[in-house]
């Protein structure tokens, strides 16, 4: 099988904290991040095509990136772990573009 992925991916979980109109802000754990998106895991997710606002922690500094993204995709995954039956479900969120006061509120015309 083919991999259709233009950008690399590095396979590091890690916190972010998203922020949607729908939920207000919720930190969850994040994995697989590429330069356009990353998969992060969600119990209940949110509607595809909802705009977010995605914080994490820059590597090495106290730093935030924030981006502004969306919901492209739903997935639920199933694994054997210890012999049991797993599943884990989550959204692929797409970057739509980098927001420059790293760290700052977002407004709500950013949103849109």
């Amino acid at each position: 099988m083919q991999d259709r992925r233009a950008s690399a991916r590095i396979d590091k979980i890690f916190r972010v904290l998203i922020t949607s109109e729908e939920t207000g802000d919720i930190w969850y754990v994040a994995r697989n991040i590429s330069e356009s998106g990353m998969f992060v895991e969600m119990s209940e997710p949110l509607p595809l095509r909802t705009k977010v606002i995605v914080r994490f922690m820059a590597a090495y500094s106290e730093a935030f990136i924030c981006a502004m993204g969306r919901i492209q995709n739903h997935y639920y995954f199933q694994f054997n772990e210890d012999g049991q039956l797993r599943g884990i479900s989550g959204v692929g969120l797409r970057f739509l573009r980098f927001v420059p006061e790293i760290g700052g509120v977002a407004t709500a015309d950013q949103m849109h």
